[in-house]
């Protein structure tokens, strides 16, 4: 579609399907480009601003023209990954431990748990890698293993019940663990927040800060507000929408506004204050309707980890698209705005649409259109 002179202004848009929106530009990244498996876990960024992915085959490496598969050192999933300094620390089956260049510049993997004389838990796996001070982070889901980094100890924490994540939020360290609630870590040593009926025992995806507000996500309870002493939901209009989309996980980024990553219905980004901005699911653009992984690069770009496939999306781009996936518009040949419509002049007629409005585009009777002499 040729435009001239247009930017598109992003407003609010509903949950559900709509023939089409004004999105930020979308870049798909699929396995045949990269040539790894479908999953991509967790993303980060070196301080080189190579883009690296915890992936179903390995780490994956992406230093903006070209990718680089490093199979893990037991050929299992890598679930997690952190860049710590010139450190990659990735976390996988039975292991963890951070990848460093060679000689040959050629990622080299050292062994955490070999090299310390780990004894892991039959069949763990490291979902998550935290960064916290001196320390490192490493969390299955029986375990976090809190790494020193200056005297190579390590300080196990057990749980009783399944930990489903590990946050981190400002200087405050939080993880949740089913059916039992939401704990920090003081000193080493856990202690309990919230009991997890206080989230209508629900499964906490991620703990944000927002506005100077720290928010809990739920998967399908919507997002609550956490203070010292209580939970409350926090009272905004698309809580009804947000909990029919099932929340795996989420986002807060540097403009203070938010990303959903859902369960088969794409990303959903809300402002600071809770309205939604768009939605992008696979109609509308992204490569797949699950979001496993979310993360904002040095750019301001956000990398989505799907469950088949990469994307990323220029979330601050000052143009916006229209994709018109079912080709109703046809070939655009000219464009013009006037008294706040949109007008194009395509081989299939003269169409037009509001500006800043979440609608399609509109055949215009030539005679009888808004802004037209009748």
């Amino acid at each position: 579609m040729r435009i001239h002179n247009i930017v598109f202004f992003l407003f609010c848009f509903c949950t559900t399907t709509t023939l089409s929106q004004e999105l930020p530009p979308i870049t798909n990244y699929s396995t045949e480009l990269y040539k790894a498996g479908t999953q991509n876990w967790s993303i980060t960024e070196s301080s080189d601003n190579f883009i690296y992915v915890a992936n179903n085959e390995g780490l994956l490496e992406y230093n903006g023209s070209y990718w680089l598969l490093h199979p893990s050192p037991n050929n299992t999933i890598v679930r997690s990954v952190c860049a710590v300094g010139n450190k990659i620390y990735s976390g996988s089956y039975m292991e963890f431990g951070y990848w460093q260049p060679g000689l040959d510049g050629i990622q080299k993997y050292n062994s955490l748990t070999t090299t310390l004389n780990i004894n892991l838990i039959e069949d763990e796996q490291f979902w998550s890698i935290t960064p916290y001070n001196k320390w490192i982070l490493f969390q299955s889901l029986s375990r976090i293993y809190i790494y020193n980094t200056e005297d190579s100890t390590v300080k196990v924490i057990d749980s009783d019940n399944t930990i489903q994540k590990l946050f981190k939020v400002g200087q405050e360290i939080y993880f949740f663990v089913i059916n039992r609630g939401l704990f920090t870590i003081e000193n080493g040593i856990k202690k309990k927040l919230f009991d997890a009926k206080e989230f209508n025992n629900d499964i906490v995806v991620q703990i944000l800060s927002v506005n100077n507000k720290t928010l809990a996500v739920t998967q399908n309870n919507g997002v609550f507000h956490l203070d010292n002493t209580s939970v409350k939901p926090w009272p905004i209009s698309v809580t009804t929408d947000i909990k029919r989309a099932s929340i795996y996980t989420a986002l807060a980024l540097k403009d203070g506004t938010i990303l959903l990553g859902t369960i088969g219905s794409g990303i959903i980004h809300l402002s600071a204050t809770g309205e939604q901005l768009f939605n992008i699911n696979r109609f509308n653009g992204l490569g797949d309707n699950t979001a496993l992984s979310l993360y904002e690069d040095h750019s301001n770009n956000l990398w989505v980890g799907l469950d088949n496939g990469l994307d990323c999306v220029n979330i601050n781009s000052p143009y916006l698209t229209y994709t018109d996936r079912r080709g109703t518009l046809g070939s655009t040949y000219a464009s013009i705005i006037f008294e706040n419509n949109l007008y194009l002049g395509t081989n299939q007629g003269l169409f037009y649409k509001p500006l800043g409005i979440d609608a399609a585009f509109k055949v215009n009777t030539w005679n009888r259109g808004p802004g037209l002499v009748s």
